[in-house]
């Protein structure tokens, strides 16, 4: 009767342990399809397929209800969608569920700049550069000095654009700007480097040109300026850029 009594004992807990396992392994799988739904989502809203996109991240969010990333990703398909209610509040479960997740700071204060709220959207912007594991610290410095310039608070931004351009020095959007803010504060001659800088990694843009037109007419760089105004009419002709540099040249 001992030997049999623990036989079943030794049985049972043989049957507790493959249980315990089996658990395991039902809960491995669940993440994964939880992780291979969301990046499809986020892969087929980047292709501009946001009811595909939906489709998937539907049903990670069925399994993982909570899931900080796959919270993110149904409010960038909703900020897509133009439903700003939805976006914010799965912005803010994103982050309830996962405080640290940087990438869903630097999303939620790009869609808050969107909305006109500058402060707000620079504080996630600050959330997400705090962390030191964050793997794109360029692109939310850039953010936050493209918001700032919304107010405009251009010294607050410039600080911004300078650690964009530390990180990555072939940041085009930081170029225009910096040539921009110092132009505007008389900073002609770093003006001059900045938009060179901005040409070499660059495409024409009617703005880029129009303002390398200032810049060189305000050092009287004549053959430079002559230069810049000839590509933004060649191939801008009919941009507000174009009409802005034909008010320029009547009153010189």
């Amino acid at each position: 009767m001992i030997r049999v009594f623990g036989a079943i004992l030794i049985g049972t807990l043989l049957m507790g342990c493959a249980s315990s396992q089996e658990r395991k392994a039902l809960k491995a799988r669940k993440e994964n399809v939880v992780i291979v739904n969301t990046q499809l989502a986020a892969v087929y809203l980047q292709r501009g397929r946001p009811e595909v996109a939906l489709y998937n991240i539907s049903k990670a969010l069925a399994l993982a209800p909570d899931d900080s990333q796959a919270n993110n990703v149904m409010a960038l398909l909703q900020w897509r969608l133009q439903e700003t209610d939805a976006a914010d509040k799965y912005f803010r479960r994103a982050l309830k569920s996962r405080p640290d997740n940087s990438e869903a700071h630097n999303n939620y204060g790009a869609f808050l700049c969107e909305r006109g709220e500058v402060d707000k959207a620079v504080k996630q912007f600050a959330l997400a550069l705090a962390d030191p594991l964050y793997t794109t610290p360029a692109q939310a410095n850039l953010n936050a000095g493209l918001c700032l310039m919304k107010k405009p608070a251009p010294v607050a931004a410039e600080s911004y654009f300078r650690e964009a351009l530390k990180l990555n020095p072939n940041r085009k959007a930081a170029l225009y700007q910096m040539a921009k803010i110092s132009y505007d504060s008389g900073k002609t001659y770093s003006a001059r480097g900045f938009i060179q800088r901005f040409f070499e990694v660059a495409d024409d843009t009617p703005e880029s040109l129009l303002l390398a037109v200032k810049i060189e007419g305000k050092l009287r760089a004549k053959d430079a300026e002559a230069s810049y105004a000839l590509r933004l009419r060649g191939k801008f002709p009919d941009s507000p850029a174009a009409q802005e540099l034909r008010k320029l040249s009547a009153t010189n």
